[in-house]
């Protein structure tokens, strides 16, 4: 693949080079601050886990730039973009649009090859589109299946803007910063050092614990261990997407009709 024929680091550089220390420390400082704040009712309770989830978000994907050799302030503003949308999701009915700058910030950074090494080179062919659509209908319609028959969930169709909310969340934040990294830029590394099967591993293991110690999972048993199943099943076919097409843009598809499926989902 491309990134293989490519490189963008040396083969014998650590893992972790070029991870944006200091960038992350600001992040986690931030969200440390936010949640104490919160606890000590200063801000609203929401507050707190919001400001968590979107430094997680921004630490991703900041993260997945630097690593392609991206300038600081292109991984900062990528961060930053993120946690302004966060804020202002909560702030107004048409506060969640903010999620859209982070997508097109990439957007606009993938043209002329800039992030090719994340699995961003150009255009994607319609066969990867299609393997993409067709992966994420195919695992969202399975856990709406058996979710709703062995989980005690049951299938909703949520309010318009519940929908959009949770749509502009996902493609602005959670499936975007999570396919750069984990598929994008940890992936991409591990197979240039390790074999495929070491590479899909690694990455897959990282991504489900990066759900699994998320505040917005219901800590149910049965529940932890069905979101293990799927996160486990759509990251390492992610991976494979992402070897097979040359391409991020199938696996952001799949990850993005798979967590739709998910947030139809609700208590019986």
């Amino acid at each position: 693949m491309w990134a293989l024929e490519h490189p963008s680091a040396p083969r014998t550089a650590r893992l972790f080079a070029d991870t944006p220390v200091a960038l992350l420390t600001v992040l986690a400082v931030g969200a440390a601050a936010s949640l104490a704040l919160a606890q000590l009712a200063v801000l609203p309770p929401p507050t707190g886990a919001i400001a968590v989830l979107a430094a997680g978000h921004g630490a991703l994907l900041a993260t997945a730039l630097a690593w392609a050799r991206r300038p600081p302030a292109t991984a900062a503003l990528a961060a930053g973009l993120i946690v302004l949308a966060a804020a202002a999701s909560g702030l107004a009915p048409f506060g969640p649009l903010a999620y859209l700058a982070p997508p097109i910030w990439i957007g606009v950074l993938a043209r002329g090859g800039r992030l090719a090494a994340l699995g961003l080179p150009g255009p994607v062919g319609l066969k990867g589109v299609g393997a993409g659509l067709l992966i994420g209908m195919l695992l969202g319609g399975h856990l709406l299946v058996s979710a709703s028959g062995t989980l005690g969930l049951q299938i909703r169709v949520p309010a318009m803007r519940e929908a959009l909310a949770a749509l502009a969340y996902d493609v602005g934040a959670n499936v975007l910063a999570a396919e750069c990294f984990f598929r994008g830029a940890l992936f991409n590394r591990a197979q240039r050092r390790w074999s495929f099967a070491a590479a899909v591993t690694l990455a897959t293991a990282a991504y489900v614990l990066r759900y699994l110690i998320d505040p917005l999972l219901p800590m149910r048993v049965e529940l932890v261990v069905g979101a293990v199943f799927y996160l486990a099943l759509l990251g390492a076919i992610n991976c494979w997407l992402l070897w097979w097409s040359e391409s991020l843009v199938p696996g952001l598809l799949s990850a993005l009709i798979f967590f739709a499926a998910y947030r139809a989902l609700g208590p019986a």
